[in-house]
């Protein structure tokens, strides 16, 4: 535990490839880990000019020097990818404004060490100077940073751009995805044992949870796709399942009804949550219960496609507000 937590805070031994956007930085250069999609999913959908590169430390001279040649006046670090720290002291010292966005929780930072350490970096690089403004991906939790007297704002998610598809032809039947990582926070044990409970149905799931009793189901594992093909799958089920025990601002959700599919989730973000009938209809209560996982889901189906076309018109208004937030925090205005 302890080289996993040096690793990801100070890099690798070997030197790790960087990919550099192509053409002019503009006025913000954002920066994350290839192999995290999610954070790599959300970093895109903001609309910077991303580099990525495993441990940017390496390649902190490259990067800054790719900022300031192609005009960009701030860095944006998403993530903490491993040498974070020294990328954005180079950025600082090159006159550059330098921010970082946390995509983790109070409960990820209780439960997961190498999250909690993480945090503690980001807060004691804001408290030297290094680190200009701190966002937080997470609803309610900038304001906690902000009484301990950083500067900190709330950057929800973006909405992603997704390509157009067509669907794949899964069979005869009802298919269900359950397509999140099987870790605990994730809770994808408890969405398959209430996949089993909504009639002849198949679940889709990207790996197979290591639980012997759910041999009685019937799972289709697809492995990890690149990112298209990732939201192929989700837009060729019947309903996707993203009911997680703790959440940010999740990317799935969205993918999910963008691409024309209802996704039931739990109540642990923000998402919905200021369209109070809409909020009820998507949201299941108990995040660790089958029953009402499954209760919740089968009327999520009967509710049809008038709920997944008021869920777009939610994230596409989320999305402009959540725009216009994020122009304020790279550009350093008041929020």
């Amino acid at each position: 535990m302890r080289e996993a937590l040096r690793r990801l805070l100070t890099g690798h031994r070997s030197t790790p490839p960087l990919r550099l956007p192509e053409g002019a930085a503009g006025p913000t250069l954002a920066v994350c880990h290839p192999e995290w999609r999610g954070v790599r999913t959300s970093a895109n959908a903001f609309g910077d000019p991303l580099a990525q590169s495993t441990d940017v430390a390496v390649h902190a001279a490259a990067i800054v020097e790719a900022a300031t040649m192609g005009g960009a006046t701030a860095i944006v670090v998403h993530g903490f990818p491993p040498g974070a720290d020294t990328l954005l002291s180079r950025a600082k010292a090159a006159g550059l404004r330098t921010l970082a966005v946390v995509h983790s929780s109070p409960a990820q930072h209780g439960a997961e060490v190498w999250e909690a350490a993480v945090a503690d970096r980001v807060i004691g690089l804001a408290r030297e100077g290094v680190i200009d403004r701190v966002g937080f991906v997470k609803a309610g939790v900038a304001e906690v940073f902000s009484g301990m007297g950083i500067d900190a704002a709330h950057t929800p998610n973006r909405a992603p751009r997704l390509e157009p598809f067509q669907p794949l032809e899964l069979g005869p039947g009802k298919h269900i995805g359950v397509f999140a990582a099987p870790f605990w926070r994730k809770n994808v044990v408890t969405q398959l044992a209430a996949v089993s409970l909504m009639g002849e149905a198949t679940a889709h799931v990207l790996e197979r949870p290591a639980v012997g009793y759910l041999d009685a189901l019937d799972i289709v594992e697809h492995g990890e796709t690149p990112w298209p093909e990732f939201v192929r799958l989700q837009g060729s089920v019947d309903l996707n399942l993203y009911v997680s025990l703790s959440e940010c601002h999740p990317m799935s959700p969205m993918e999910s009804y963008l691409a024309g599919v209802p996704c039931l989730i739990s109540r642990t973000s923000d998402l919905f949550r200021d369209a109070p009938d809409l909020w009820e209809i998507v949201t299941v209560s108990e995040a660790d219960n089958p029953t009402a996982i499954a209760a919740a889901a089968v009327r999520l189906l009967d509710a049809g496609p008038a709920v997944v076309a008021r869920a777009r018109e939610w994230i596409e208004a989320a999305d402009t507000q959540a725009a216009h937030g994020w122009a304020e925090f790279t550009s350093g205005a008041a929020q």
